[in-house]
């Protein structure tokens, strides 16, 4: 079963390490739970779908043009819009999960809501390669009829199965007073 995990929220961002007010050790990073994780999920595949909607849309737009002018059934540009959904959608979503996991802020817009960040063993930032790996190993998770997600619940450090591969886990963080533009503590 797993152990009871400290309940100290870390900072958002790295300490300054001039900063003579920050505790001598740091306190122990509290791991992210099924459900806090389950519901920034959600709002990450809602954007991504979304998003994908939108650049679908356009296509649609530009594949209809083109194809009156050149003559083609609308049924066409239809069924290539509807492929080009499921391209931009699978591109779209891997890098944004990708770069956000990636970048400084250390999370998608989804788990910066839920006050989360996505960091390494020794709590570093992931790097790209290792954010695609994770982000592709989510399949996996997936594809064990969701267990690999549900581990999330009784592993020692709350980790998924798309997790464990590269040492990750997703610990809790006080969410930024704005979600998407950076925090400047001076």
């Amino acid at each position: 079963m797993s152990e009871p995990n400290a309940k100290v929220l870390v900072p958002s961002q790295a300490p300054n390490p001039l900063d003579k007010s920050a505790a001598a050790s740091p306190a122990a990073p509290e791991y992210a739970g099924f459900w806090r994780r389950t519901w920034a999920g959600t709002i990450d595949i809602a954007l991504e779908a979304v998003g994908a909607l939108v650049v679908t849309f356009v296509i649609d737009a530009l594949l209809d043009r083109v194809g009156r002018m050149m003559g083609y059934d609308r049924w066409i540009s239809k069924v290539a819009a509807g492929m080009a959904y499921i391209l931009v959608l699978t591109i779209g979503s891997w890098l944004y999960c990708a770069f956000g996991e990636s970048s400084s802020r250390r999370a998608t817009i989804g788990k910066r809501i839920m006050g989360l960040q996505v960091v390494t063993a020794d709590g570093g930032k992931v790097s790209f390669g290792q954010a695609t790996i994770r982000h592709f190993m989510k399949f996996l998770s997936l594809f064990t009829a969701g267990v690999g997600f549900m581990m999330v619940g009784w592993t020692k450090r709350h980790q998924a199965l798309h997790d464990m591969p590269l040492d990750c886990t997703v610990i809790r963080v006080r969410p930024p007073k704005n979600l998407l533009l950076p925090s400047d503590s001076h």
